[in-house]
């Protein structure tokens, strides 16, 4: 099957090109002078008025941790990733039970195999007692290892079944050890988790239950901390290591500072961009998240971060929880879901914030949602770009067309948003994964299954 692209204007390494692509067997096949002659193809797919970048891979999603339903929401929730340019998914190792162990990883792909609309990696665990696992794992394909400095447990245990406990830090730096020796990833959740204790406990003791309460009960010096003991880690040990959802522009500034001897990298997510600490307040529980959202300043200060190139990635940290899930915080914010949803409003929303409304260049939205994810997690060679060779994933945006967040209208079980009601500038029209149209103009073409798993290339 051969398809021509003609008349977009196609974001690559090198820059925004007006060229067509020819993609052959699912494969960026040639990128032709526009007006050249044409190939004979099968299919002409004319882009006039519309940018063509790669699909957006989103390495931080939680479709089978948030709820009991999580064949349902892999069916239903990676139509909307389709819908909204992104192409490819890492799934978190939290699920019931989570994937900490070789056979847990390989029944837990089984769901997504069965279920995805669009291709997937997976993260594996780390619980303390597994690092004879991790070698196994990573041959089976777990693309990286997830680890938390924290819990909402005060003994640092897993709050549920479907997660993770607190790895200590003997815990960490075994881990660490280990993950060095096959040239694994390990992502950390990082927050210290005796000042988040302290914290919560004084306010909850005050009889807090306000929204501003969960903002106080995380304070920024918690993220700061906690960056600066995995990077300390990272550099004795050798290993790899990504930050995730990182809110906080200070301890960004620490991990820039440790690149040149730490290979280390983070990504942040949009809600710690557009949003603040009075949205949160405004909001309510639909907005609880931890790390939490942080004061205007600190948002401004991340934003410069990023304009300066700083930023490896932006990943979405989606959590669907159920809309009763996040309403039993109205009473006492300490009982909302811990997490946002964000699949579907990663890439339109980080494209209207960041390329519309601050003029952040094509090129570099491309890195933030395809080539650096792709690079980090050992997808590069076949995802992150379009690029001779490459899996053709692709997004089709309308930069012009204007829609209004809607949560009621989300796929999958979480139908809400702590961007309801705002206005995204540019809208995903046509999604492509390996040459196929998964979605066009709001059908979508493609039966759950049709994802592919994926892991790092050699």
């Amino acid at each position: 099957m051969k398809t021509l692209i003609i008349n977009g204007l196609v974001i690559t390494a090198q820059g925004e090109q007006p060229v067509d692509l020819l993609i052959d067997n699912g494969k960026i096949a040639a990128l032709l002078t526009r007006g050249a002659l044409q190939p004979t193809v099968d299919e002409v797919i004319d882009a006039s008025g519309l940018i063509v970048a790669p699909g957006a891979i989103d390495v931080h999603t939680h479709f089978t941790g948030s709820h009991d339903f999580p064949e349902q929401e892999l069916r239903e929730g990676t139509r909307g990733a389709a819908a909204h340019g992104v192409t490819t998914i890492v799934e978190m190792p939290h699920s019931l039970p989570p994937a900490t162990t070789l056979d847990r990883f390989v029944a837990k792909r089984s769901w997504l195999e069965r279920n995805c609309s669009v291709d997937f990696a997976m993260w594996a665990g780390l619980d303390g007692d597994n690092v004879d696992q991790l070698a196994a794992l990573d041959k089976e394909g777990a693309i990286a290892f997830k680890a938390f400095l924290c819990s909402g447990a005060p003994d640092g245990g897993a709050t549920d079944e479907k997660g993770l406990p607190r790895l200590d830090d003997d815990g960490l730096l075994r881990a660490m050890r280990e993950l060095a020796t096959f040239d694994g990833l390990i992502g950390v959740h990082a927050e210290n988790h005796d000042i988040l204790l302290g914290a919560g406990n004084e306010l909850r003791q005050a009889g807090r239950k306000d929204t501003r309460a969960h903002a106080l009960a995380g304070p920024e010096i918690a993220e700061i901390e906690a960056v600066g003991r995995v990077l300390a880690i990272a550099r004795e040990t050798g290993a790899r290591c990504h930050i995730v959802h990182v809110s906080s522009a200070r301890a960004t500034e620490t991990i820039i500072a440790a690149k040149p001897e730490v290979r280390a990298t983070f990504e942040t997510c949009p809600h710690y961009l557009i949003l603040d600490e009075e949205d949160l307040v405004r909001i309510g529980p639909n907005a609880r998240c931890g790390p939490p959202i942080r004061p205007r300043p600190v948002v401004d200060a991340l934003w410069q971060v990023l304009e300066r190139g700083g930023i490896d990635m932006i990943a979405s940290d989606h959590c669907p929880y159920t809309p009763e899930q996040k309403l039993a915080g109205l009473e006492s914010i300490w009982e909302a879901g811990m997490g946002l949803t964000g699949v579907e409003t990663l890439s339109p929303m980080f494209f209207s914030e960041a390329h519309r409304k601050r003029g952040l260049p094509l090129s570099e939205f491309a890195r933030m949602t395809a080539s650096g994810p792709a690079r980090a997690f050992g997808l590069w060679g076949r995802k992150g770009a379009i690029a001779l060779g490459f899996d053709a994933d692709l997004a089709f945006y309308d930069a012009n067309a204007e829609w209004r967040v809607e949560g009621a209208k989300f796929h999958g079980l979480g139908k809400w948003s702590a961007f309801e009601g705002m206005v995204c500038q540019g809208k995903v029209v046509r999604t492509f994964i390996r040459g196929v149209t998964v979605y066009n103009h709001g059908q979508i073409q493609v039966e759950p299954g049709f994802g592919q798993f994926v892991t790092r290339q050699a």
